[in-house]
């Protein structure tokens, strides 16, 4: 789902339930502004509203959960209420079916993830949100319609501002693990902690905290290696496809990154048919794709290497993206190095 009535979520994994009184506790050092009290959802019964950048109406909503994280996120005849829950994005806004399960079996930096998960019965849920207390906000006319995402929206610092009340409520005795459900990152709280801290130290955006890299075999010759939660920092997700006996996984994931980190601090944009220096010491081609190769559905950049290798159809298919390259642009290595039509970063 997209950003809407929330713009970003996180989530705590819990041994056992915990009770409200227990979440305040950890969370002194933010300002509570009240509680919210659900009269539909029983095993959500309350939530904890805490300020956050009360000049455009922002609040992050804590709210412990008696039950295990739904995974399946509802079905609309079996479990209405948990599906419509899931469309307004209460579970994250760019949480997707699954989306536990895959930061399972995709968790490189914290390998003992798919059992410890299997151990939780409860959670907590973090989502910030602008629309509680709008009506609040000096200069709002009653007669406007009130956006849902404020002009001066800031992603960076809402996942700053989540994220620190994520580590403070890991220090519950309940807590098992971190879990980002739109970057289907698992972490517990020493690999979490090590990684902010890292990050801190070098003065760099803790992007491996928050979005996950993840690798498929595509077939006997072929893989794919994409990012998944780059959309919490309004980026678009990178794809890489290539020959798993041209390159190393740990190039093509340190190239993925590092254009990340290019598209985050830089004012341009990547485009189709932009080229970028990459692994193998050649150049990578960038393809807009309106549709991902892998779940969930979103749109990304897909890199192909030009090294005149000739990739499977199915890797090339971008749904309703601009339009496609021909074919000979894939026999001749692509773009040539003085073409003008792509620009190189």
């Amino acid at each position: 789902m997209a950003k809407g009535l929330f713009t970003q979520g996180m989530c705590v994994l819990l041994r056992e339930p915990v009770s409200i009184e227990a979440l305040e506790a950890k969370l002194s050092a933010f300002e509570v502004a009240g509680h919210h009290e659900s009269i539909e959802d029983d095993d959500a019964p309350e939530t904890i509203v805490l300020k956050y950048r009360e000049d455009v109406g922002g609040h992050l909503l804590v709210t412990p959960c008696r039950t295990p994280w739904p995974d399946d996120m509802g079905d609309p005849e079996e479990s209405p209420e948990r599906f419509v829950a899931w469309s307004l994005g209460q579970f994250g806004p760019l949480a997707f079916p699954g989306c536990l399960q895959r930061a399972g079996e995709q968790s490189w930096g914290w390998e003992e993830a798919p059992e410890a998960v299997k151990t939780h019965t409860a959670h907590i849920r973090l989502l910030i949100s602008y629309v509680l207390g709008m009506e609040e906000v000096e200069g709002e006319d009653e007669d406007e319609d009130i956006p849902l995402v404020p002009e001066e929206y800031d992603a960076m610092n809402e996942m700053l501002f989540i994220t620190r009340a994520v580590t403070e409520l890991l220090e519950l005795p309940q807590a098992i693990c971190y879990f980002n459900p739109g970057g289907e990152v698992l972490r517990d709280q020493s690999g979490l902690r090590q990684g902010l801290n890292y990050a801190w130290n070098h003065e760099l955006p803790a992007l491996d905290m928050w979005t996950n890299v993840r690798i498929f075999k595509a077939d006997e010759e072929w893989s794919l290696m994409d990012t998944v939660g780059n959309g919490q920092l309004d980026l678009p997700d990178l794809e890489a496809i290539y020959r798993a006996d041209q390159f190393e996984p740990a190039d093509i994931e340190r190239f993925l990154r590092n254009a990340s980190l290019y598209m985050l601090t830089s004012d341009e944009e990547v485009e189709d048919g932009d080229t970028a220096d990459g692994p193998g010491d050649i150049n990578w081609l960038a393809m807009e794709c309106e549709e991902a190769l892998s779940d969930p559905p979103r749109s990304t950049i897909r890199w192909i290497p030009q090294n005149g290798s000739e990739p499977p159809a199915e890797l090339m298919e971008r749904g309703n993206a601009p339009e496609e390259m021909d074919e000979s642009d894939f026999d001749e290595g692509f773009l040539d190095d003085d073409d003008e039509d792509g620009d190189e970063f």
